[in-house]
């Protein structure tokens, strides 16, 4: 890690030789800039594809999103900013892992018969279990394919942990992004922390493009704290119960102090049966991101410690610890990570080592005791926002790599 706070904003795509390009290309006209988008959840709220959605649509580019509705309770045909939204089966649910593959296979051959149904000029592949779909749809066609990593598939919670199914699964993962890497038009990636693999691997442009935030949409509060307790707030999937049960028992032993819980996931059921009666601790389910800005408001500090373990935990950045700087408060991150480095560099919160809970706790209570100290780090980390670690900033990082794929035109017609 190196080059201080703009190492997070990504830079330019960047081209690295990579021939792809067979005869005279031409440039798309208006009339070919569509893109259909792949996602393996129900696309009810995904705030990072909303957002890239929108930045083509404003840019000139039509955009489809092919949405597994794994519960079959959403609408399948939907028109939402601009966007146009088709859900299907197979009906399935959450974490089977390898177990799944038959329905994982199933969903990827109706989205991709689906998609030369559609006939874009780009097909975009949301995270890396869309790719088998990607690669089949593009097959044999000049259509672009775009590989769009929100995380290190390979190090993620999918990959069982038992030694011998995980080697194999890491394996198939493995074998499935060589693969793309060698059809693929365009890598964009969703943090710094994964562009050395990347950059290493695919000889094409790779571009990163931080799930920032909107400036305007999220802001610090107006309103002074006052004489109120300290507020902690964690606003997300609840997957790391440890710590945010060390979280709720913390906030119980401190009578000044309180904390708010908002969000799914896969445990929150055991996040909600641990917090309860305990008054101080405030537990919400799933929240749409419209409502998340609101959320913010009245807190004190944002509490984002992970199990470092999971290897995405230790070179991701957060998109909870960029809204808290653009909210200008404090964060309280997991120690040994990159965006542990990060939060210290930059002096814009503490990395602490969530295992240890005294530590944890030794952090909460200096910045509710020290407000004068909580205020800067906040107020450094929305400077930093301002500058550069922006949605602004990051959506005209991916326009302009997809202006470079209109102007390519059908750049694969052949040997696709």
């Amino acid at each position: 890690m190196s080059g201080g706070a703009h190492s997070v904003t990504g830079g330019a795509a960047r081209p690295r030789g990579g021939a792809h390009a067979v005869g005279h290309p031409r440039e798309l006209s208006p009339g070919e800039r569509r893109v259909v988008m792949l996602l393996t959840n129900d696309f009810v709220s995904d705030p990072r594809v909303e957002k890239e959605a929108v930045a083509l649509i404003a840019a000139g580019w039509s955009v489809t999103v092919l949405a597994w509705d794994r519960a079959g309770g959403a609408p399948p045909r939907e028109e939402r900013n601009g966007i146009r939204i088709e859900r299907f089966g197979p009906r399935a649910t959450h974490g089977a892992g390898p177990k799944a593959l038959p329905l994982y296979r199933r969903f990827w051959d109706a989205a991709a018969a689906r998609v030369r149904e559609l006939a874009p000029a780009v097909v975009h592949c949301h995270d890396m279990d869309t790719v088998p779909a990607g690669l089949a749809a593009v097959k044999g066609t000049g259509t672009h394919l775009v590989c769009d990593f929100h995380e290190l598939y390979r190090a993620s919670r999918v990959v069982p942990r038992k030694p011998l199914v995980g080697s194999i699964v890491r394996g198939a993962i493995d074998w499935v992004e060589r693969r793309a890497m060698k059809r693929a038009s365009l890598v964009v990636l969703a943090w710094e922390g994964m562009a050395d693999r990347y950059r290493s691997r695919f000889r094409g442009p790779v571009v990163v493009v931080d799930n920032a935030p909107d400036l305007a949409r999220f802001s610090p509060d107006p309103e002074p704290r006052g004489a109120r307790p300290f507020a902690v707030c964690y606003i997300g999937q609840k997957r790391y119960t440890d710590s945010l049960k060390l979280l709720i028992d913390i906030v119980e032993r401190h009578e000044d102090m309180t904390c708010l819980l908002a969000g799914g996931g896969v445990g929150a059921d055991e996040v909600a049966s641990h917090a309860a009666g305990k008054p101080r601790v405030t537990i919400m389910g799933r929240v749409s991101y419209d409502e998340i800005p609101a959320l913010y408001r009245g807190q004190d500090c944002v509490y984002t410690l992970y199990d470092v373990a999971v290897g995405n935990a230790r070179i991701h950045m957060p998109v909870k610890v960029m809204e808290a700087m653009a909210c200008a408060l404090p964060v309280l991150v997991s120690a040994g990570t990159w965006v542990g480095e990060y939060v210290e560099r930059e002096r814009i919160g503490f990395a602490v080592d969530a295992a240890d809970a005294a530590a944890v706790e030794e952090a909460l209570v200096r910045l509710k005791d020290d407000p004068a100290l909580a205020t800067e780090m906040g107020q450094r980390g929305r400077a930093i926002v301002e500058a550069h670690l922006n949605w602004e900033a990051a959506a005209g990082r991916l326009v302009n790599a997809y202006e470079g794929l209109a102007r390519a035109g059908w750049r694969r017609r052949r040997h696709a």
